[in-house]
């Protein structure tokens, strides 16, 4: 008798044909949407094991393993291919059944650009192989700006785009106020800059004593040339180094590259605190909380982090990393494509005393504050919409809140924007911007229903739609709504409105069960999110409006210039990729970028730099 199959039957062909190698799987429902995103160095092993029936799974696992349809595999040469790819994947499809954090932010780092010959400070989001050196990440844009401030009082490297490799006749107002050296204008020798790039080297590394001593030879040597007036520029940058310096404390002496990383979990909320430490202090942190953490033991959402948070090609690998649950020897061995990715090794361990244990529970105090901070907000926007609720008569609790706007100019450039707030709070990710197809003059109501079409006709309605206007606005929505063959719960979309009175403005609601307008008591949590979903929407429309007129008045006035025919207005726009750069770009930058006389560059500043008179009175 044929022995029956011990995977699902149609499953069965798929989990007996797996390769034996490392790659990524995607477990599929029946609709096509992506359930869940993995990768294994041996797929057969990894992929079978999920169905096998004598293994036990948790809740989530069985669950996701009976609505998988389709299996589909990538395979890799390695397992760090694999991770690199299923975190790519990942952020792609989103996967219901994944670990996700909230945190999608990728930090800034500052460039020092050591391959060229007269090293720039930048801000950067990816680090790229090379010879540049990269600073940070830094969490906190505040510290960075700081950071940046200081460097520039006492170094005063170049901080412009021209190309330094050429010589221009004068250097600009940075040189006069002591802020440059000018290499532009060919005033500092290569090897001198270079010295002073060495200096914010030192000084970015965290290296105290070494920046000292590199700045105390350096007002030796022009003594020792009778440069005196060079040597006192030196001694009075080093005394403004050592007073910066004095102000910064140094708080732990474990001196080589850390990363702590504690997690914390409250019933359903699970929070991890990432501080990064070098050279001794603390230079950068993240803080995330999971998306979906169900039953996931703590071990699990650690690793699960680790990969998303050092997969990514931004990641500057530390020479340790200090957790705060210990992992089992087979997860330490699964992890060692951190060391193969940094090219030496990196050390993971769960500190118990000593100097280490105080670094991490310095990241566990700061996830523990974090994670009270976030229940306790959770627990206020409950409230809020529980308020919310009451205040409309909803039937159900209005976890999502959505709001729809129109802007225009007369009957110009008409846009529309579409936000949506999640338990409270923007949820970016389902922001939508329109640019209104209807072009027969100024008709809100037309272009409200043509949104309500376009978005509404394979997306679900929120909770509660607002529409921002009053009682004809809310007449086009629902006459497209009916259109559709969609039929809103009852107090499911409404309008909201300005009202003018002796007092001043009310907001007033209309729709719903009530036929008279309801006026939106003030000083009121309720009151505050709906207006502040509104307003978001208002922000989000005209910031979408001023962007396309702009685009239009810059085009225009462009072609109108002399010189400038399609082709060159189009590589205009494609070199600085929005009109705000154009605008603020030199005359040298866009004659180099471009390859333009600068005659017709600086024709092209004072054309975008005149406001044109459409713009008058506009609000």
């Amino acid at each position: 008798m044929e022995k029956a199959s011990p995977y699902p039957p149609h499953l069965a062909e798929k989990l007996t044909l797996l390769p034996d190698a490392p790659g990524v799987y995607l477990m599929k429902e029946s609709s096509g949407s992506v359930l869940y995103v993995g990768k294994s160095k041996s797929l057969k092993d990894r992929v079978r094991s999920y169905f096998q029936k004598a293994r036990p799974a948790s809740p989530r696992i069985r669950k996701m393993t009976d609505r998988v349809s389709t299996i589909e595999t990538l395979v890799t040469r390695t397992e760090l291919d694999a991770l690199i790819l299923e975190n790519t994947l990942i952020k792609k499809y989103r996967p219901s059944f994944n670990v996700l954090f909230r945190d999608d932010k990728t930090y800034p780092y500052l460039r020092l650009s050591w391959s060229e010959k007269f090293p720039r400070l930048s801000v950067t989001r990816r680090v790229l192989p090379g010879g540049d050196l990269y600073f940070g990440p830094f969490a906190n844009p505040g510290a960075l700006r700081e950071t940046i401030k200081s460097i520039s009082r006492l170094f005063p490297l170049a901080s412009c785009t021209l190309d330094l490799e050429k010589t221009i006749e004068r250097p600009c107002i940075e040189y006069q106020i002591h802020r440059c050296l000018g290499p532009c204008a060919g005033l500092v020798h290569p090897e001198d800059y270079r010295k002073m790039a060495e200096g914010v080297r030192l000084f970015l590394e965290g290296k105290n004593k070494d920046l000292e001593v590199h700045f105390h030879a350096e007002m030796q040597r022009y003594a020792q040339a009778l440069e005196f007036e060079k040597a006192a520029m030196v001694r009075q940058r080093l005394a403004s180094i050592k007073t910066v310096l004095e102000r910064q404390t140094v708080e732990f002496s474990l001196r080589h590259s850390i990363d702590a990383i504690a997690l914390v979990q409250e019933h359903s909320n699970v929070q991890i605190q990432l501080l990064a430490i070098r050279n001794g202090a603390v230079s950068g942190r993240r803080a995330v909380h999971l998306k979906n953490p169900e039953d996931d033991t703590p071990e699990d959402l650690l690793v699960a982090f680790l990969e998303q948070h050092y997969s990514q090609e931004n990641i500057l690998l530390p020479d340790e990393i200090l957790l705060s649950h210990s992992l089992t020897p087979s997860t330490l061995i699964s992890l060692g494509w951190i060391t193969e990715k940094k090219g030496e090794r990196v050390i993971l361990q769960f500190p118990k005393r000593g100097e280490r244990k105080f670094v991490l529970d310095l990241a566990l105090n700061n996830a523990r504050e974090a994670l009270r901070e976030r229940v306790k907000s959770q627990e206020d926007r409950l409230r809020t919409l529980e308020e919310v609720q009451e205040l409309l008569s909803l039937p159900v609790l209005p976890r999502s809140i959505g709001c729809v706007d129109i802007s225009n100019t007369g009957d110009a450039y008409p846009v529309a924007s579409y936000v949506v707030f999640v338990e409270g709070m923007p949820d970016k990710q389902r922001y939508r911007r329109f640019r209104i197809h209807y072009s027969k003059g100024q008709d809100d109501f037309k272009m409200l229903a043509e949104v309500m079409r376009r978005h509404f006709d394979d997306q679900p309605l929120p909770d509660l739609l607002l529409i921002d206007g009053g009682a004809p606005q809310l007449r086009a929505v629902m006459s497209a709504f009916k259109e559709m063959g969609i039929s809103p719960r009852p107090s499911q979309v409404m309008g909201l409105a300005k009202e003018r009175s002796r007092t001043g403005h009310l907001e007033r609601i209309v729709g719903g069960d009530t036929p008279e307008p309801l006026i939106l008591p003030p000083h009121r949590a309720s009151t505050h999110l709906l207006l502040r979903v509104r307003d978001e929407a208002h922000r989000f429309a005209n910031t979408y409006h001023r962007k396309v007129r702009e685009e239009a008045f810059t085009r225009s006035r462009l072609l109108e210039i002399p010189g400038i025919g399609p082709s060159r207005e189009k590589q205009l726009i494609q070199s600085f990729e929005s009109v705000e750069r154009l605008k603020a770009a030199s005359v040298e930058d866009i004659s180099r970028q471009c390859s333009l006389p600068k005659g017709l560059a600086e024709k092209i500043l004072a054309a975008l730099k005149e406001e044109p008179k459409e713009e008058t009175g506009i609000d």
